[in-house]
């Protein structure tokens, strides 16, 4: 008998739920402005998620195309021209260290040599960072180490 009241009172509470969202949509003062608001909300929240999927697709597809030209030039095996080499690692290093400008780099034969001052702090990201480079065939150290910045070139 009970579950008989209770799908009764669910029943009763569902109506008048229902009755107090068409009377709100559909009140003849300000019903017409409602439902524009409602439309207008959810044609931006869709419009929104459309954006959102386009540019993760973007987003996915230039991953896939950076993978695809990283593993094409992997598998070139041309000898790469000294100064792209130097280029290249100046630029990788210039996103792991400090003092990149105190740093000299020179490359001959796809074996790259780095001289000047360096932090003792920031030699191991200078010389994996270097080896870590597209075209690199070994790394020479004549890097000149010190614990802190009292040469000029690694200060400021």
């Amino acid at each position: 008998m009970k579950t008989r009241q209770s799908t009764s009172a669910l029943t009763l509470l569902a109506g008048i739920g229902i009755g107090a969202v068409l009377m709100y949509f559909f009140d003849p003062d300000r019903g017409t402005r409602r439902r524009h608001m409602v439309s207008d909300q959810t044609a931006r929240s869709l419009r929104k998620a459309a954006r959102r999927f386009r540019d993760q697709a973007e987003t996915a597809r230039n991953h896939v195309r950076g993978t695809a030209a990283e593993f094409r030039a992997r598998r070139r095996s041309g000898a790469m021209d000294d100064d792209v080499l130097v280029e290249r690692v100046r630029a990788e290093l210039g996103h792991h260290v400090r003092h990149t400008s105190a740093i000299e780099v020179s490359a001959s034969g796809g074996r790259v040599t780095l001289s000047g001052p360096v932090l003792a702090e920031e030699v191991d990201d200078v010389l994996t960072t270097t080896a870590a480079v597209r075209g690199v065939r070994g790394v020479e150290n004549l890097l000149d180490v010190h614990e802190s910045a009292d040469v000029s070139a690694l200060q400021g």
